[in-house]
């Protein structure tokens, strides 16, 4: 069996199951399906999930996984809409095409994680680490992404519009193409970012650390960047340097 927070949100979960049909039957199947669980010679949530008659792509959706162990797991395409993930391990996790939209992943670990084309609209992503997870063409519009640690990670292409990265830590991350249009990246850490191609147009990088940001192709249109930090960046011409210097930027050796 799994770790214990792990196994009551198993259990809780077939008995939610069970609730669906409310009879003598569904509560035989109840019975059945603990002492399976109990049974079987594996600690693997998803499976354990498989032998008791749940369908790992649909009946998460809703649950209460914090704090669940759910490392290296395959949850490729999986609807996991508005389900609590707080403190939940999916480190390494094939999360490919999940629909997370609204969920709630405070201070999970998502390091090394694939949430290629996920949808995590309206997320919470408060304090998460997400250190080198591949979020390509992701959608992460509205999401909450304060304080959340994404250094190394890969947003090609990424829908980041109108999400709020305030203290996040975005050191090395590849923000190629991605659309950050009116994010709030106040006292973010950018540092050695690729922002190539990207949209920041109206976004906030107030107080933000950009030294060594390449800002090649970028929109910086209806920027806020008072005590922003540049530094040795590609991409800005002289008279763009300019430009932010006027607004409040600051520009060190």
């Amino acid at each position: 069996m799994p770790d214990d927070k792990s196994r009551q949100r198993l259990l809780d979960l077939i008995q939610r199951a069970a609730e669906i049909n409310d009879d003598e039957e569904s509560y035989e199947q109840l019975l059945e399906s603990i002492r399976r669980v109990i049974e079987a010679n594996t600690d693997d949530f998803i499976e354990l999930s498989r032998i008791a008659g749940l369908n790992s792509r649909k009946d998460f959706a809703g649950a209460n996984l914090s704090s669940t162990q759910l490392y290296r797991s395959d949850l490729s395409g999986a609807s996991l809409i508005k389900t609590l993930l707080i403190s939940a391990d999916l480190r390494y996790a094939d999360l490919n095409a999940v629909d997370l939209s609204n969920a709630n992943l405070n201070s999970a670990l998502l390091n090394g994680a694939t949430l290629i084309s996920a949808s995590l609209g309206s997320a919470t992503l408060l304090r998460s680490a997400l250190c080198g997870a591949n979020l390509t063409h992701a959608n992460l519009a509205n999401a909450n992404l304060m304080e959340a640690d994404l250094s190394d990670a890969e947003l090609t292409g990424a829908d980041l519009r109108r999400s709020v990265l305030i203290n996040a830590v975005l050191n090395r991350v590849n923000l190629s193409h991605a659309n950050l249009s009116h994010a709030n990246l106040n006292r973010a850490v950018l540092t050695s970012s690729d922002m190539q191609g990207a949209s920041l147009y109206g976004a906030n990088l107030a107080d933000a650390n950009l030294h060594f940001v390449d800002f090649t192709d970028v929109d910086l249109g209806g920027v806020t960047v008072e005590k922003a930090r540049f530094k040795r960046n590609l991409g800005l011409s002289k008279e763009k340097e300019a430009e932010l210097k006027r607004q409040g930027a600051i520009f060190e050796a």
